[in-house]
């Protein structure tokens, strides 16, 4: 008990004593005391007492190291302040922990250390620097032989940490940048003795495309450039063979590839190499040099007989010596695709082809990537399309449109945020060019290929010039899509403009029971006398008694298309005032009335009043009104006719 008093005071004391006294119980205790005194240390989390345990890390025994290691992350702000101590052992510790500990966020300490004149702290900066990069590379190749990196590499969300491997994926997320920028700024900045260990670390980062490492080989008057250039026109080792190839792809080094490859004479260099090719299984080590040299491959039939003998993903590896081998970018595409019809049920391999070709600079030839654009996984399809989105070659907009009605939705959602503004906009200005059968067969096209294509109508339909909108109705209505936009419709029906009010209301017409009675009783009786007309025209469809007074009074007076609308309606509905409606409006004075009258006469089929057109036919005073009798008589001459035939016959 008193122990464990003397303990917690210690803990809580806020004297450097209290540290130099669980430090000298660290020290010299047994292996229980070094647990209690360390955990102790743990607790106060003092910058003094941790530098302490730093110092001390290497004479402790295994499992005090283990729980150090277990906890590195609450030593790092006493790893900074070791890392620029006074004291030459305390930094010599820190550094060899950082390395220990895989501190990637503290690889700038060892940056600072690289250049201190003291040749015992610069070189144990360079060895912790190369052993955090070795960690690393040694790492990524685990996973790349696991599950990979490419699983996290797709639009679903990574999983959570379960297992080992997901835990040192997302490790290595969070320190690899970190010790990338760190050796990079390292071999820039550094003219001592220790520029080929430097060169050493480099080199093993560069085992990916977007290594900070592997961006030297293209960075002008970069410090580290000369000498990574020159050491990739050697053999590799075989830690190197990443670097060694990527050089070839990603780095400008093609001419020298050929060369430094026919001079590899280590086995187990040639091993590590080859296991990267698909050589390997052959033993043609032979053919390899010769290929890779002249930058030539084989012709189809050699290639179809070797790639027959391979499994898909040792099949898929051949691209990547596609890639490098100097073949002209059509040819290259034509081979790969015979790559992927071997690998027609394997994810992964179509994954990697997919993923060389993406890696070959804008202008080359996409006629592989157009042949996923079908693939039978949907996350393969998408990601060719977002390809050849971001490509833009000739003409792509016609190639993605050609998938629009076989493809899945995930796909035909790309295509449509890119070329369902052009598509719309095509079709939008070729409207009024167009005649009605081919602007309608236009349309339902446009509608099959666009799935965003009725919320860019509706848009239309409320924002722009009053012509414009008056369009967005008129496609509309052609296309029957009121249903579609009716809301947007009912906001028109309150416009400030008579002419989008009138030919909403009319649009709206052909939804069945859509407009509501106040609207429909508030049109019938608006300002302007074609927004009157055309709700009078909505009512006839739907055999509405309700509003039956307002249409006698409309066939009495008001503009002439809303007198002859409303004698329709009435007809319709069999009023019985209906006929001396239409008798009062044949013998209006003003013309454009009588004109209406006969044409509401025509529409209702009420031959009883033949002779009041006659009349009008004969001694009207207007001429427009005489020569539309005349017409109304020949129609029914006609009718008249065509029924006697039908009865002779």
């Amino acid at each position: 008990m008193t122990h464990d008093r003397l303990i917690a005071a210690l803990v809580q004391s806020k004297n450097e004593a209290a540290d130099d006294a669980l430090l000298e119980a660290l020290r010299l205790g047994n292996e229980p005391e070094q647990a209690v005194a360390l955990d102790a240390l743990f607790q106060r989390k003092t910058v003094h007492g941790l530098s302490g345990v730093i110092g001390q890390f290497e004479e402790l025994p295994e499992p005090r190291q283990a729980e150090i290691l277990g906890n590195i992350k609450l030593l790092h702000h006493a790893l900074r302040a070791a890392g620029r101590s006074e004291r030459t052992e305390l930094r010599l510790a820190a550094m060899r922990l950082i390395a220990l500990g895989r501190q990637g966020k503290l690889a700038y300490v060892l940056s600072e250390n690289l250049h201190e004149p003291e040749e015992a702290r610069s070189k144990a900066a360079v060895e912790a620097l190369v052993a955090l990069a070795r960690w690393v590379a040694t790492e990524t190749r685990k996973l790349q032989k696991g599950v990979g990196m490419s699983e996290y590499d797709s639009d679903t969300p990574a999983p959570p940490h379960t297992d080992t491997l997901s835990c040192t994926y997302f490790e290595l997320l969070d320190q690899r940048p970190e010790i990338e920028q760190a050796v990079a700024r390292a071999i820039d900045g550094h003219r001592g003795t220790h520029g080929t260990d430097l060169l050493r670390a480099a080199l093993l980062l560069c085992d990916w495309p977007g290594s900070k490492t592997l961006a030297i080989l293209n960075t002008a008057k970069h410090g580290g450039q000369s000498p990574m250039v020159r050491r990739l026109q050697q053999p590799p080792a075989s830690e190197q063979v990443d670097a060694f190839l990527l050089g070839a792809s990603h780095g400008g080094l093609r001419s020298h590839f050929g060369i430094a490859f026919s001079h590899i004479e280590e086995a187990p260099v040639l091993d590590a190499l080859l296991r990267k090719t698909h050589w390997l299984k052959d033993h043609a080590l032979q053919n390899c040099v010769h290929f890779v040299t002249r930058g030539t491959w084989w012709n189809d039939g050699e290639l179809i007989r070797d790639v027959s003998r391979r499994d898909p993903g040792d099949a898929a590896r051949i691209g990547e010596w596609l890639a490098v081998s100097g073949v002209h970018d059509v040819v290259q595409d034509e081979r790969m695709d015979r790559l992927r019809t071997h690998a027609a049920d394997d994810f992964g391999a179509r994954l990697r082809l997919l993923r060389i070709a993406a890696r070959r600079k804008r202008g080359t030839s996409v006629q592989f990537i157009k042949a996923l654009l079908t693939d039978s996984d949907e996350r393969i399809a998408r990601m060719a399309a977002r390809e050849i989105v971001r490509r833009r070659p000739v003409d792509f907009e016609n190639v993605l449109l050609q998938q629009m009605t076989t493809a899945p939705d995930s796909v035909r959602r790309i295509i449509g945020r890119v070329v369902g503004q052009s598509g719309f906009d095509q079709f939008w200005t070729k409207f009024d060019r167009l005649d009605r059968s081919t602007r309608k067969q236009a349309g339902r096209a446009m509608l099959k290929l666009l799935p965003d294509a009725v919320q860019r109508l509706s848009r239309r339909l409320l924002a722009g010039a009053p012509e414009q909108r008056l369009k967005a109705m008129q496609i509309v209505q052609e296309l029957k899509l009121a249903d579609a936009v009716q809301d947007q419709l009912l906001k028109l029906c309150d416009d400030p403009h008579p002419r989008l009010r009138s030919k909403a209301v009319s649009v709206l017409g052909e939804i069945p029971l859509v407009a509501p009675d106040p609207l429909i009783e508030r049109l019938l009786v608006d300002t302007d006398p074609r927004v009157r007309a055309n709700t009078i025209e909505v009512l006839e469809s739907r055999h509405r008694g309700e509003f039956l007074p307002i249409l006698i009074q409309r066939a009495r007076v008001g503009s002439n298309r809303e007198r002859a609308n409303a004698i329709k309606v009435m007809h319709r509905l069999k009023v019985s005032t209906f006929g001396a409606a239409l008798q009062g409006m044949l013998q209006d004075p003003r013309p454009e009335h009588r004109i209406s009258a006969m044409w509401a006469l025509r529409q209702t089929g009420w031959w009883h009043m033949i002779g009041e057109v006659g009349r009008m036919a004969k001694g009207d005073d207007n001429l427009r009104v005489r020569r539309y009798a005349l017409t109304v008589l020949k129609a029914v001459s006609e009718m008249v006719r065509e029924q006697r035939a039908k009865k002779a016959g």
